[in-house]
């Protein structure tokens, strides 16, 4: 059974940003919310072995520090930061682009149940029914942003839907860290980008200042 809650009952970041939800529709513990070490951790869906290799890395640091992961239980970084998080015992977020009557990709069906087995929470703006869009992938990354004190990205190409996140965390006044990568690499091109634009590299979790 699927349940909701206005904005009244929203985290303050949350009801700060643009576009704030009428509602969100969650399974699981919307008590996570109100954790005060949520980190958003993003990235390409066409993961190198590299970007595997750092992203699960950083994710067992950040778990070891007790914070929450949230991603978007997408393809590439977003599952094997869920994965790894479920893997050491801590708890992870996931927001959703559309109604919570379906998962996507599909193959992750079995992830969803197990972040909400293990105390994890699933949410979305969305009422059942609506189906996944472009628009709504986009404007998803605002929430994720949102309920996270920071934003670690740890693989993104040149052209990559991660830019988008990170301009919401701009607007939010987030910091954004970024896993610099191997230079002849096209699936780090952005993220080498994103280091120019003032993102902060970062090597272990003890780099995050929080």
């Amino acid at each position: 059974m699927f349940r909701s809650v206005g904005k009244e009952s929203y985290p303050e970041a949350l009801r700060q940003i643009a576009w704030v939800p009428t509602r969100l529709y969650y399974e699981g513990e919307i008590a996570l919310l109100a954790n005060p070490r949520i980190i958003a951790v993003v990235g390409t869906r066409r993961m190198s072995e590299y970007g595997e290799l750092v992203t699960r890395k950083l994710v067992r640091e950040l778990v070891a520090r007790d914070w929450v992961i949230v991603s978007g239980l997408a393809r590439g970084v977003d599952r094997v930061a869920h994965e790894t998080c479920l893997a050491n015992g801590g708890k992870t977020i996931a927001v959703l682009a559309h109604g919570l009557q379906m998962t996507y990709p599909p193959e992750h069906a079995d992830l969803r149940q197990r972040i909400v087995d293990s105390g994890g929470l699933i949410m979305s703006e969305h009422k059942e029914g609506i189906g996944l869009t472009k628009q709504n992938l986009a404007v998803r990354n605002r929430i994720v942003v949102a309920i996270a004190q920071c934003v670690l990205v740890t693989e993104s190409p040149k052209s990559s839907g991660t830019k988008i996140t990170v301009r919401f965390a701009a607007d939010q006044g987030k910091d954004v860290y970024v896993v610099p990568g191997p230079i002849n690499d096209p699936t780090y091109e952005g993220s080498v980008e994103l280091m120019r634009d003032g993102c902060i590299p970062i090597g272990k979790a003890e780099d995050i200042e929080f």
